[in-house]
């Protein structure tokens, strides 16, 4: 068997797994930063666990402390979650059906409905500046998918979803029962893309002329227009979506509290 080098030890022959990032910022950033890419790139995936603290801290030749605190700031963001006497997961985000907290659908007993979903338009086209912008995009192209959602034979939502094509290409092609009635499943399985936050912003305005026909809204009536950014685990946006909908139909609920919270946990 070999021997090392002179001078040279077994353990400065260890690898350490480099962190990337400002080296001004704190080393639990840091480490909290390189994790968050890990899950972006589906190195780990919803329902994956996370080595132990210990193994992480051995891995880095960094504190427990460190790591401990790395993995608090992944937890504080919806990241990751600690199961008591299992681990730590990555967590799984859902935002099915997100839209319909704005707006609602009920049968005729009073119980919600889902709205049907067609996709009726998937082009590819010249990025304009404001989505540009919107997706921090470098390229010159970007995907345009035109959904409807129907609710008792009329269309109830009309939704332009702008995606990065480098991201996003498999949907160019994809059957749409592929697709599925729900799209952030559908960028996970297809294109590898998972949603880990969402902004919302909410407006209210006169319906287009376009908007008006396609809702069967007369001219002058009022949309309630839904702006959302969609991130992945490192913040990185990879959705811009516009949905319109009739604003009578507009409802909006918060519900906070502890003990609400932990009674939805």
């Amino acid at each position: 068997m070999a021997r090392p080098a002179a001078g040279i030890s077994i353990r400065q022959r260890t690898v350490v797994p480099s962190l990337g990032g400002d080296v001004r910022m704190p080393l639990y950033r840091r480490l909290s930063q390189a994790f968050a890419g890990r899950i972006a790139a589906g190195d780990w995936k919803p329902g994956d666990g996370l080595p132990a603290e210990t193994e992480i801290a051995k891995s880095y030749n960094i504190a427990p402390g460190t790591v401990r605190r790395a993995l608090d700031d992944l937890a504080s963001s919806g990241l990751i979650e600690r199961k008591h006497g299992l681990g730590t997961f990555v967590r799984r985000p859902n935002f099915d059906n997100a839209m319909l907290r704005f707006f609602r659908f009920r049968d005729a007993s009073g119980a919600a409905v889902l709205p049907e979903s067609r996709i009726i338009g998937r082009t590819l086209m010249p990025a304009p500046p404001e989505v540009a912008a919107r997706l921090q995009l470098a390229e010159p192209t970007v995907l345009r998918l035109t959904r409807h959602r129907h609710w008792d034979g009329a269309v109830r939502l009309i939704e332009d979803i702008y995606l990065p094509v480098a991201s996003f290409g498999p949907l160019l092609t994809a059957r749409e029962d592929e697709i599925g009635p729900l799209l952030y499943p559908a960028y996970e399985r297809l294109c590898g893309q998972i949603v880990y936050a969402i902004e919302e912003e909410i407006a209210m305005a006169e319906a287009s002329m376009h908007d008006a026909g396609q809702l069967a809204l007369a001219a002058g009536d009022l949309v309630v227009t839904v702006e959302r950014i969609a991130r992945d685990a490192t913040g990185k946006p990879i959705e811009w979506r516009i949905s319109r909908g009739e604003a009578r139909r507009f409802r909006y609920r918060l519900t906070s509290g502890t003990e609400i919270r932990a009674g939805l946990r």
